[in-house]
């Protein structure tokens, strides 16, 4: 009776394996590629399952480095294909997986770019985006990664969930909205309203106290606290504050819930 549960859990693995595919030691492939720029350039990325990297560097093209990976074998870096295209003054750089829906292997970028060229767009999934040094109004976008940006020449947009979000020397920001983690920025001017909102995660911020703006911040679970910075206060909760620095202005909406906000002077 032994002997048949065991031939019977091995045919039992065997079946599950065939079924969920086998996992074993990761195969990389790589990607590498330069491309001529003009002043005028534009670079968007968009990857599937992921990080993206970029910054800033001395050359006179786009570098683009891709390390592919997987643990379900060679077979599942053949499905993903790297495109790099240049049409007019856009740089495309786009991950394509030509398998089933069941993606099984990731994409990581390191990208080098000249400064005075410009980053637009960034799309990723389960992957982190870090941009630092670059220039452009950037709109970055990811899923399960982190978004960090720093020293950035534009007006930055954020969205991720389970990652979260460092947004610091921009031009600007707009909106910022993460789930299930913290969020820290400056803000230094306001071009527009700004909404940062998480859930679970505390929202540090430090404002220039030169603006003119309304603040607005709300919580739940959780406290607001100004940190050596002086508002004009309409409303003064533990969990909801609405003040303004200078004359009214563009509004500064902060939210989240289970976690304080904290306002700083920048």
């Amino acid at each position: 009776m032994k002997k048949h549960l065991v031939i019977i859990g091995l045919i039992n693995i065997v079946l599950i394996g065939s079924l969920s595919g086998c996992i074993g030691p990761e195969v990389t492939d790589y990607f590498n590629g330069e491309y001529p720029i003009t002043a005028q350039t534009i670079v968007s990325v968009s990857n599937i399952n992921g990080q993206i990297e970029i910054t800033s560097w001395d050359g006179d093209n786009v570098s683009v480095y891709a390390v592919k990976k997987s643990t379900f074998g060679v077979e599942e870096l053949d499905k993903v294909n790297i495109s790099v295209t240049q049409t007019g003054n856009h740089i495309e750089i786009i991950t394509k997986y030509t398998g089933q829906k069941l993606i099984q292997a990731r994409v990581d970028y390191s990208i080098k770019v000249p400064y005075n060229i410009t980053i637009e767009t960034l799309t990723t999934s389960n992957g982190g985006i870090q941009i630092s040094n670059v220039k452009g109004d950037i709109s970055a976008s990811s899923s399960n990664g982190a978004i960090i940006m720093e020293d950035v020449d534009g007006v930055v947009s954020a969205t991720t969930s389970n990652g979260h979000i460092e947004i610091q020397n921009t031009t600007g920001i707009s909106d910022i909205r993460t789930s299930n983690a913290a969020v820290i920025t400056s803000i230094q001017n306001v071009h527009d309203d700004i909404s940062i909102e998480t859930s679970n995660g505390a929202i540090t911020v430090y404002v220039n106290p030169f603006l003119n703006a309304t603040l607005e911040m709300t919580t739940s679970n959780g406290k607001v606290k100004l940190q050596e910075i002086s508002l004009n206060i309409s409303l003064l909760e533990d969990t909801h504050v609405i003040g303004t620095l200078g004359t009214d202005g563009q509004k500064i909406d902060m939210h989240t819930s289970n976690a304080n906000i904290y306002v700083y002077k920048l």
